[in-house]
């Protein structure tokens, strides 16, 4: 089966041209994701991203133009990016593993910290005092802060600098 026929086949919704992809490329996107996962996390983990990986590429095929490049190529920058996303959502699972369990050694450290906390935002606007809120105690992305407040991001982003630096004034006063 030809390239062309493989993303045909995957346009169509044929699983039989994903498993011909998955023959012809498999080894190669499997080698592509474990180089950058294999330091990081174990075989199960490298083989769920290349599942999503295989995933994306079913999802996606229909942004293959095959005018701009190689089918390869098209495939080696999908495994390559599911693979940076999914070691970043790993790393920042370890590090907030690590920070609760930190929290987690002394009891009593946690309501110190979370009144420290409002205590350091009291001087802030009400809004402002939500959305750090979310940030930093509820751990959400600006985008759904954004969202949920009916915000614009670039303004989230700039409350949370200008927030930030009334905290360090407040901080060094």
């Amino acid at each position: 089966m030809t390239d062309k026929d493989i993303v045909t086949g995957i346009l169509n919704r044929k699983e039989d041209a994903l498993e011909e992809l998955k023959n012809k490329y498999g080894r190669l996107l499997y080698g592509v994701i474990n180089k950058i996962l294999s330091s990081f996390c174990g075989v199960m983990d490298i083989e769920e991203c290349f599942n999503d990986a295989l995933m994306s590429i079913w999802e996606n095929i229909d942004c293959y133009d095959e005018t701009k490049g190689e089918l390869r190529n098209f495939l080696i920058s999908i495994a390559k990016f599911r693979a940076l996303d999914y070691k970043r959502k790993i790393s920042k699972q370890k590090i907030n593993l690590e920070l609760k369990d930190e929290l987690y050694k002394d009891p009593d450290n946690i309501q110190i910290d979370d009144e420290g906390f409002y205590e350091l935002i009291e001087n802030l606007k009400e809004k402002d005092k939500v959305i750090f809120v979310k940030k930093y105690l509820l751990d959400e992305s600006v985008e759904k802060i954004a969202k949920d407040i009916n915000m614009a991001k670039d303004t989230v982003y700039k409350r949370l600098i200008r927030g930030r630096e009334k905290i360090k004034e407040y901080i060094e006063n």
